[in-house]
C-alpha cells in the first residue's frame, strides 16, 4: 500500500468508475478511460437516477458536487404509463416524489452532464485514450494493468469498470458469459420544440411511457425537459427532446444489416413497416426522429455466475452484471456497486479490514443484488415482447387490474 492508503486503479471512466473515484479521491486513486476525450462515445440520452443511485452518489460525492448534480437534472417524471399501440390506457402510476430536491426523488440527467460532473475535481487522476488489454500480478504483491499503447499502471487493487465488453472480466473469470437475447432495438430522439410538444401523446410528456404492441413489438417513450427558470450551473447539456425506443424479436424487426451497422434511415424504415396499425402519433414520432440520433443494437444480457476466487482485481457495473435496458436499472446498479466497494476499500485503508476478505464480501453482495437486477430486467423484457396471444392478453389484463385497484399501484411501485 502507498503511504496515504490504498493505491486504487480504476479501469473505465463511466458512471460507476467515476463515482467510485470521487468516493476515494483522498486516497491514491487513478482512472483510465479508453475514450479519447471526456465526451467520447457518449450519446445525449438521459439516465434516470433512482433512490438507490441517488443514495450512492450522495455517499461518494462531496456535498457541493452532489448539490450541483441535482441542480443540473431535468424535470423529474410525474408518472409512468402503460398503453397499447392505439394509445388506450392499460395502467397509469403517479410518482410520489416529483421534486428533484426530495431525498427520495428521481434524478433525470444527461449522460454527458453526469460524466462531466463526476469528473470534477479529479483533474490529472483521469487518463484518457487508455485501453486496458490485460493485467498481471506484480512481484511486490501489487497488480499491474497493461494498456494497448504499451504503458502500464500498478496499484494495490485494480477495479474493472470497463463496461460490458470488459477485458478484465475476460481474463479474471473467463467462464463468465454474455449472450444475445434474440431482441433487437432501435432508438432515436427529436428536439422538443412547440410542434413536437403538440404532436407527442401527453403521457410521454409526463414520464416514461411503455407501449405494448402486437406480435411482440414494444415501444418506449419519454421526454427530457428543463425548467427555464432555473439556473444552468456550469453550462452543462440541457437539450430538450423526446426519446423513443422500439424493440422486437430479431425475426420480426428485420433489419437490412447487422444492428450495429444499420444506418438511421434503414432502421426507421424497418420500424415503420411494423407500425401500420399503430396510432398515427406514435408513427409520427418515429418518422420525425433526427436520423443522426438513430441507432440499432442487439440486446444482450449477462449469465449469472457464482463467486470466484477473490484476488486483487475486482469488477463493477456492466463489467460483470450487464443487463437489458427494459427495467432501466443498469446505471443505478453500477452506482450501488461503487458505493458498496468504496465502503469496503475505505475500511481496508483505515486498517479495519484486510483487502482480500473485504473484496470477497463485496463480490458476494454485488453478485447477489447485481444478478437479481439482471433477472428482473430479463423478466420484463420477456413480458414486453411476448408473441403469443394468450401471453399478451394476460399481460394487458394484469396491468388493467392494477389500474383499477389503487392499493395495488403502491405495491407495483414498491411503496
Amino acid at each position: 500500500m502507498g503511504r496515504n492508503g490504498l493505491r486504487v486503479r480504476i479501469i473505465g471512466g463511466g458512471t460507476g468508475g467515476l463515482c467510485l473515484a470521487q468516493g476515494l479521491k483522498r486516497d491514491d486513486v487513478e482512472v483510465f478511460e479508453r475514450d479519447r476525450t471526456p465526451t467520447g462515445g457518449l450519446e445525449g440520452y438521459r439516465l434516470s437516477i433512482s433512490t438507490t443511485g441517488r443514495r450512492a452518489l450522495e455517499a461518494c460525492l462531496p456535498d457541493r458536487l452532489f448539490h450541483k448534480l441535482v441542480a443540473n437534472c431535468a424535470k423529474p417524471s410525474d408518472s409512468v404509463t402503460f398503453l397499447d399501440h392505439h394509445l388506450n390506457r392499460l395502467l397509469a402510476l403517479d410518482l410520489p416524489h416529483a421534486d428533484r430536491e426530495d431525498p427520495e426523488g428521481e434524478l433525470p440527467i444527461s449522460r454527458i452532464t453526469l460524466r462531466s460532473l463526476l469528473s470534477e475535481g479529479l483533474g490529472e487522476a483521469i487518463h484518457y485514450d487508455k485501453k486496458c488489454v490485460a493485467f498481471r500480478d506484480d512481484p511486490r504483491g501489487a497488480v499491474t494493468a497493461d494498456f494497448e499503447d504499451g504503458s502500464s499502471t500498478t496499484g494495490d487493487v485494480l477495479v474493472g469498470a470497463d463496461g460490458a465488453s470488459s477485458h478484465l472480466r475476460t481474463q479474471l473469470i473467463p467462464h463468465a458469459r454474455r449472450v444475445d437475447t434474440g431482441i433487437v432495438a432501435v432508438s432515436g430522439k427529436l428536439g422538443l420544440g412547440d410542434e413536437v410538444r403538440r404532436a407527442t401523446p401527453p403521457p410521454i410528456l409526463h414520464g416514461p411511457t411503455l407501449i405494448l404492441g402486437p406480435n411482440g413489438c414494444f415501444m418506449f417513450g419519454s421526454a427530457v425537459d428543463y425548467d427555464d427558470a432555473t439556473d444552468n450551473i456550469g453550462g452543462h447539456d440541457r437539450e430538450k427532446y423526446i426519446m423513443w425506443g422500439f424493440s422486437a424479436r430479431e425475426e420480426t424487426l428485420d433489419l437490412p444489416a447487422p444492428p450495429a451497422t444499420t444506418g438511421g434511415p434503414d432502421a426507421i424504415a424497418s420500424v415503420r413497416e411494423l407500425m401500420d396499425d399503430w396510432h398515427p402519433a406514435l408513427q409520427w414520432l418515429v418518422q420525425a426522429a433526427d436520423v443522426a440520433t438513430v441507432t440499432a443494437f442487439a440486446v444482450k444480457t449477462s449469465v449469472p455466475i457464482e463467486p470466484w476466487a477473490t484476488r486483487k482485481v475486482t469488477l463493477l457495473g456492466d463489467a460483470l452484471h450487464n443487463m437489458t435496458p427494459f427495467r432501466g436499472i443498469g446505471a443505478n446498479t453500477a452506482l450501488r456497486d461503487a458505493a458498496t466497494l468504496r465502503q469496503a476499500l475505505v475500511a481496508v485503508a483505515r486498517g479495519e479490514a484486510d483487502l482480500i476478505p473485504a473484496l470477497a464480501a463485496y463480490e458476494r453482495d454485488m453478485i447477489r443484488y447485481g444478478f437479481s437486477a439482471v433477472q428482473s430486467s430479463l423478466r420484463d423484457m420477456e413480458r414486453f415482447h411476448a408473441t403469443g396471444l394468450l401471453a399478451r392478453t394476460a399481460t394487458k389484463t394484469f396491468f388493467r387490474a392494477i389500474d383499477h385497484v389503487p392499493p395495488l399501484k403502491g405495491v407495483f411501485l414498491g411503496r
